[in-house]
């Protein structure tokens, strides 16, 4: 490994624990010959709603118990034209959060404080791509993100705001121009518009398919002054850094590829757990290397 000031570090043994992000690594280790593959992940909007709505739902007459505190929810639908939609990264009592990383492009992200005490709730609703949706090669999934962060910028008036959408125009086909009773929480501010050119168009279809069945599971899911904000596209990492039964690249021995930016996890728990897998495997291979 060669840092930025020359400095050269070699090793016999490298656990690679990239960000889902991390896309100048990603396209350094390619160049170099790393192997990899492009994987499913999934693109969507973000949503909010009063966390009181939810609280009610989910709750009943036990809302606003603050043993109890903000509730959460999880949601899964089929849509017709057979992609999955999901609530993903509910964030009760949370905000909507700027997570770009490039110049010139939008995307939202979640976050709760500890307190989950804000005023609303809010999660991504994302539907399903698959490599099918996004053919080039292992580093196409990148550029299929950056084209709708690049699209949600231009949609959020090229200054960083979000572009976003009530609940019941979005549904109805038509664009937003001003809010109702949910404020957004997004900074620096959502630009109202129509979110309609923001995802692929089985992508707006399945959304708009999925949220009167959440509706049916949450009443006041589809609420026509929920705010959807746009675009959700860091679900999961784009590409997978492929390894073998001993949990190294496939064509670079040495190299333990980790966590959520190798494709091997989709999120803080489960990065963590194969941080673990990951660290026995090494251990083993210097066991067998000390024998």
């Amino acid at each position: 490994m060669t840092l930025a000031s020359g400095e050269e570090l070699r090793a016999d043994h490298v656990v690679l624990a990239l960000g889902h992000s991390a896309r100048d690594t990603f396209e350094m280790l390619h160049a170099r010959g790393v192997f990899m593959e492009a994987k499913p992940f999934s693109v969507g909007f973000r949503i909010e709603h009063p966390q009181s709505l939810i609280d009610k739902v989910r709750w009943g007459k036990y809302a606003g118990n603050e043993i109890l505190g903000s509730a959460d929810y999880k949601l899964v639908h089929h849509a017709a034209n057979g992609r999955s939609v999901y609530s993903f990264c509910m964030c009760p009592g949370g905000q909507v959060v700027a997570a770009a990383s490039e110049p010139g492009r939008v995307v939202t992200n979640g976050m709760s404080q500890y307190s989950r005490n804000e005023r609303n709730a809010n999660a991504g609703i994302v539907v399903g791509v698959t490599p099918e949706d996004y053919p080039g090669g292992p580093l196409a999934g990148i550029e299929f993100q950056r084209a709708l962060e690049s699209r949600a910028y231009v949609l959020g008036g090229s200054d960083y705001q979000a572009p976003g959408q009530l609940v019941g125009d979005f549904m109805a086909g038509r664009a937003s121009t001003r809010l109702g009773s949910v404020t957004p929480s997004y900074q620096p501010g959502v630009r109202l518009t129509d979110l309609s050119t923001a995802l692929p168009d089985y992508a707006i279809a399945a959304v708009r398919d999925a949220l009167p069945a959440f509706d049916r599971k949450i009443r006041g899911f589809a609420m026509a002054d929920a705010v959807l904000t746009g675009v959700e596209t860091r679900t999961s990492s784009p590409l997978r850094i492929t390894r073998d039964e001993t949990l190294q690249c496939l064509n670079v021995r040495g190299l333990y590829p980790a966590g959520e930016g190798a494709g091997y996890a989709g999120g803080i728990l489960s990065s963590g757990v194969d941080g673990i897998k990951v660290a026995e495997a090494l251990a083993l291979e210097l066991l067998r290397g000390a024998a």
